[in-house]
């Protein structure tokens, strides 16, 4: 694709970057957690422990203590 498209005349014309912008728009990627990696919530480090099911919270042991925490907020 060129980018270029002809008037009724036959003469070319540019054609509108708005719908190739909109084409190509990165999508916000989405980080995988899995069991026993270390992750930081609230400044403090952990051990991510399993995804409660919801897909909006998790379980993250920090000091041996479990802890039910906002996916988002961790690191």
């Amino acid at each position: 694709m060129t980018g270029l498209s002809r008037w009724p005349g036959g003469e070319r014309r540019k054609a509108s970057k708005r719908k190739t912008r909109r084409a190509v728009t990165p999508t916000k990627a989405v980080p995988v957690w899995r069991a026993s990696m270390p992750v930081l919530w609230t400044g403090r480090a952990g051990v991510f422990r399993r995804d409660v099911g919801d897909g909006e919270h998790a379980e993250v042991v920090i000091e041996g203590r479990v802890y039910r925490v906002r996916i988002g907020e961790l690191q």
